[in-house]
């Protein structure tokens, strides 16, 4: 019995890739991770400037591969390990979602381990709900860098929980060696060491991982590590940044339902002190660098989208602390990750399963989009439908056209794709377009529109 709820959270993790074998691929894992991945068969180059044969160089580029495949500075281990898993004997999207087996194996049984040493054995059964918050169960399906480290932060933390150096300094240095902010996990390890009064050795390993890798990385390219996307301008823009940070992570989805229940097991129960504190240093300095580095929430654009994916090892973290207050919290957070499961949300694609109902609705357009006529599609739906491997369609659709935020409506002739969420219309909106096929995937939808005959160019369709 006392694996038993490892083996129930893993086994609802791998259900919910099992269940999604299909899901096309999205965002970066589109345009970078997997084409990089693909490349490490064919051109081993430390930094590519130009596309590996897998991605079709002699098709058009989408605009996000005009200045070929950027991201090189991040570190290897995540793409490397996704190189081997593309070799299966499946197609490319289907291979993706099978390397993420075993961070979804490792999620589960982490969080299983954590939730025991945070509240006993009884909250450790509700680790099963923890792969269904929405956030979550998005990335699960996604092959970004952020998955492996969701997978492996709740294992650090239970080496630190341990006072296991060695577990700490393997699973805290390969996060690092699969994405930059593994770093951040040295925070919660150099806690604990004040707090126990002793020293520990393992807190060192992320940086000196992240150091290796810079140091490698400069004597090969000329510079080390990659950037920060932004850097808020001045205190209002900083604070706007953390408040945006600290919603999605405490609030958002309604998880704020779950807070008063925590309260109040808090004050009936009084959880282990020192797992607790410990986990509360993690979640403050995951809030604290991502509500000041690396986040898209205060930027001038026309939605709020960012990359929720970043704050994932927070909101483990989080909905940790509010679990080991009592098992009582599993039940608003269960109900409120069911209901948002699926729906959108104005943080963006990596917010639920939302973003891949819409690639799924691209996929169930496609048969549509074969016109004597052009049609006009944006640039994520444009890659997925002239790019196979993304799992949209099996023969590329190269006769699309491809419009932009800025395509003058003048130009624009025969039918306009417009997908729900990603692809703005812009200047095309200035049309007077007509809907003649909608396609839904749940809450998302597709639509072809027709230009009229009354603008330059068009004819009615056949």
């Amino acid at each position: 019995m006392r694996h038993a709820p490892a083996l129930l959270a893993s086994l609802v993790a791998v259900l919910v890739v099992l269940l999604n074998l299909d899901a096309p691929l999205v965002e970066d894992g589109l345009f970078w991770w997997v084409p990089k991945a693909l490349s490490m068969g064919t051109d081993p180059g430390w930094v590519l400037d130009q596309l590996p044969a897998a991605t079709r160089p002699e098709a058009r580029l989408p605009p996000q591969w005009a200045g070929g495949l950027p991201d090189y500075a991040h570190p290897v281990g995540w793409y490397a390990y996704l190189a081997l898993l593309l070799k299966l004997p499946v197609k490319t999207h289907v291979a993706v979602h099978l390397a993420a087996l075993p961070c979804a194996v490792g999620l589960g049984a982490g969080m299983a381990a954590l939730l025991r040493r945070m509240g006993g054995p009884q909250v450790a059964w509700t680790a099963a709900l923890i792969p269904l918050l929405p956030p979550v169960a998005a990335q699960l399906l996604r092959c970004d860098t952020d998955l492996p480290l969701m997978a492996l932060t709740p294992w650090a933390l239970v080496a630190i929980l341990d006072r296991r150096d060695w577990l700490f300094a393997l699973t805290a240095g390969l996060a690092t060696f699969c994405k930059e902010p593994g770093v951040l996990l040295a925070a919660p390890a150099l806690a604990a060491c004040l707090m126990d009064r002793r020293r520990g050795w393992g807190w060192a390993a992320p940086p000196l991982v992240l150091a290796g890798w810079a140091l490698l990385h400069w004597s090969q390219t000329g510079w080390a590590l990659a950037g920060s996307e932004r850097l808020p301008e001045d205190l209002g823009g900083w604070l706007a940044d953390l408040g945006s940070v600290l919603w999605i992570v405490l609030g958002e989805q309604w998880r704020w339902l779950a807070v008063p229940v925590a309260a109040w097991g808090l004050w009936r129960l009084s959880p282990r002190r020192r797992p607790l504190l410990i986990v509360l240093a993690h979640v403050l300095v995951q809030l604290a660098f991502f509500g000041t580095l690396n986040f898209l929430g205060g930027l001038d654009r026309l939605d709020h989208h960012t990359h929720v994916r970043y704050l994932i090892p927070g909101l483990l973290g989080w909905v940790a602390l509010l679990l080991a207050a009592t098992p009582w919290t599993a039940a608003p957070l269960l109900l409120t990750s069911l209901f948002f499961l699926h729906r959108p949300s104005a943080w963006g694609p990596e917010s639920s399963i939302y973003g891949l109902d819409v690639a799924r609705a691209v996929r169930l357009a496609a048969p549509a989009l074969e016109r004597d006529q052009p049609v006009w599609v944006g640039s994520y739906a444009w890659t997925q439908l002239t790019r196979p491997y993304a799992g949209v369609v099996d023969e590329p659709m190269d006769q699309l056209q491809l419009y932009a935020f800025e395509t003058d409506p003048r130009e624009v002739s025969g039918f306009v794709v417009e997908v729900c969420e990603g692809e703005p219309l812009g200047r095309l909106q200035e049309l007077d377009l007509q809907e003649v096929q909608r396609f839904e995937v749940r809450h998302a939808w597709v639509k072809l529109h027709l230009v009229p005959a009354s603008e330059p160019g068009v004819s009615t369709p056949p």
